[in-house]
């Protein structure tokens, strides 16, 4: 059961073949791999202007090598509306406009779901706006738009980025309509916020559309933890024993390999933490503080070197599926 279910597995169109691939060259490269989906990114990418027709012959073509789309929408938060870059073009600066043209594109390239981003660390943290609000104004902006997402027969995946906790994409989607909203579960960001990630599966059973690929070590620092990135396979996440739950909880999800940048720190030593953290208990952070390397000299970052990544993300979905 700790095995990928057998046409459910994909990898970032920037990881392999790269971003400047030709959609075409990109679709066989998946195909040659044994891939059976590329995730994209925005549906931009293939048609600036979001052609229907374009996009509809793009989509048959991957179809025909046998190559499942994946689409991103990109971020979302009302208080940070320049950061909503691909729904402002698409819509002539029409936020909602363009998300709903963003989620009408994917279906022409034959996909039911787009993931969103809530937004960054900088978002939470921002003292001017407080996080709650952001929140709510998010979920406030997604019920406004249910009815359109249904008319067009999509589902909305809120992804488990390096800002928001489970438990807050939980709450988003309590308020919202399980059959259109569901979650984008990223085990290795969920680590930024010191959850463990079995924890945050079984939290978020029933409800991952998604799953994403990678892995990181931790690392102590003065005021906690950083997260280190790594091969998959070689941090901190129990992967075959997550995948295990997953299949059980959500056994339609699909599995991308995402390769991260960002190399953060968890200052949850630092006085104010936990208050900014509100549901996390001691309990899940201690279970993480046995796994982290001691403090001594850290071992070269894989972050600017990524082939090794690359490579144990191809082997991992060969082997796990």
């Amino acid at each position: 059961m700790s095995r990928i279910p057998s046409g459910r597995k994909g990898i970032f169109t920037k990881e392999l073949p790269g971003p400047s691939t030709p959609f075409r060259e990109a679709v066989m490269e998946a195909e040659s791999h044994g891939i059976g989906g590329l995730y994209l990114g925005s549906p931009r990418s293939i048609s600036p202007e979001l052609n229907p027709a374009e996009l509809a012959e793009a989509g048959q073509f991957a179809g025909s090598r046998g190559v499942t789309l994946g689409i991103s929408a990109g971020m979302l938060n009302p208080y940070q509306p320049g950061r909503s870059e691909e729904a402002l073009a698409a819509g002539s600066g029409d936020w909602a406009l363009g998300l709903l043209r963003l989620i009408e594109a994917a279906r022409c390239l034959g996909q039911r779901e787009v993931m969103l981003v809530v937004g960054t660390e900088y978002d939470r943290f921002n003292r001017s706006v407080e996080w709650g609000e952001q929140l709510k104004a998010v979920a406030g902006f997604l019920r406004r738009i249910t009815p359109d997402v249904r008319s067009l027969g999509s589902r909305i995946l809120i992804k488990t980025h390096q800002e928001i906790t489970s438990w807050e994409v939980i709450r988003l989607l309590d308020s919202l309509d399980p059959e259109l909203f569901a979650a984008a579960f990223d085990p290795v960001n969920l680590i930024v916020r010191m959850e463990n990630p079995l924890a945050a599966a079984e939290r978020l059973a029933g409800r991952i559309g998604q799953v994403h690929l990678d892995d990181a070590r931790l690392q102590w620092r003065g005021s906690g933890l950083a997260r280190a990135l790594c091969p998959i396979g070689s941090g901190c996440i129990r992967w075959p024993e997550l995948i295990m739950k997953v299949r059980t909880s959500d056994p339609d999800a699909w599995y991308w390999g995402e390769l991260h940048q960002a190399e953060l720190v968890m200052p949850f030593l630092s006085p104010g933490w936990f208050t900014d953290h509100p549901d996390i208990m001691l309990e899940e952070v201690s279970s993480w503080l046995g796994g982290a390397q001691p403090l001594t000299a850290a071992p070269e970052s894989l972050v600017g070197s990524r082939a090794g990544r690359v490579d144990a993300l191809l082997a991992f979905l060969d082997y796990h599926c």
